[in-house]
């Protein structure tokens, strides 16, 4: 009897455009994924259940516009409209994956306790690839990475911790010799730690501000051809597919 696919949810909301990319990303990776508008799962029209799903993600884009703050307004009806279901799923140790606003999103429920992410210290919009380097964290996204290179594009990355922090540092902006203490550009916002990615510290939920869900394919590497690229996969699936398995293994 063929095993029962793990079925992913995806959040959207007015303004996330990278949900597409994080569909096929999960699909790519074994995955049954429902789309769903956050008016879906909270509030009086609701009409899905957050706790029929293994997997959580909450994509990139400007979500209604960056108003009244980057990942504000869908944090607060995460907090005031999907709160009890929300924290059953956190704690029931389902994997929940934020990428860009997703990450911002994901820090201003206070999932990570006192962390918030800023302009980025150039005072500009950068899109561009980076290299992060794994700290070691016992994260279920990153096993099997140990440095990834991947797109980056935010106004809105600079990762700021204040005193009460309830995550690591997973990830870690780093130069071409894999110096985790380079600056600008390698650090491409000025990220307190270099830090690109952080997680909970179960391992079961992850924010970055690079795209994985962008690199999923090696033909979307910048110099694929340059490089003679022979891998079929991009890097970034990776996280995508050590999430499924860890639910299919160990859940």
């Amino acid at each position: 009897m063929p095993q029962k696919k793990v079925k992913v949810l995806v959040l959207r909301a007015a303004g996330i455009n990278c949900d597409a990319e994080m569909v096929e990303a999960w699909e790519k990776a074994g995955a049954e994924v429902d789309l769903r508008h956050i008016n879906e799962i909270a509030g009086p029209h609701a009409n899905t259940r957050l706790d029929d799903y293994a997997i959580l993600g909450v994509p990139g884009g400007f979500a209604y516009g960056d108003y009244l703050g980057a990942g504000k307004l869908v944090a607060n009806e995460i907090i005031y409209r999907l709160k009890e279901p929300f924290q059953r799923f956190v704690e029931s140790g389902r994997p929940v994956l934020g990428v860009c606003n997703g990450f911002q999103i994901l820090a201003k429920t206070g999932l990570f306790g006192d962390v918030t992410l800023l302009p980025n210290e150039s005072g500009k919009f950068e899109c561009r690839w980076i290299t992060m380097q794994n700290t070691g964290s016992n994260s279920v996204f990153l096993r099997g990475i140990e440095q990834i290179y991947l797109p980056i594009a935010h106004g809105e990355g600079r990762v700021a911790f204040g005193t009460d922090v309830k995550a690591e540092v997973s990830l870690k902006y780093c130069g071409p010799d894999g110096d985790t203490a380079a600056s600008y550009p390698w650090n491409p916002n000025g990220s307190v730690q270099n830090a690109g990615g952080i997680s909970s510290p179960s391992g079961t939920v992850f924010g970055l501000m690079p795209h994985p869900e962008r690199f999923i394919s090696a033909y979307q590497h910048p110099h694929w051809t340059r490089q003679k690229i022979k891998e079929v996969e991009g890097a970034g699936l990776k996280f995508f597919t050590n999430a499924v398995e860890y639910v299919s293994n160990e859940i």
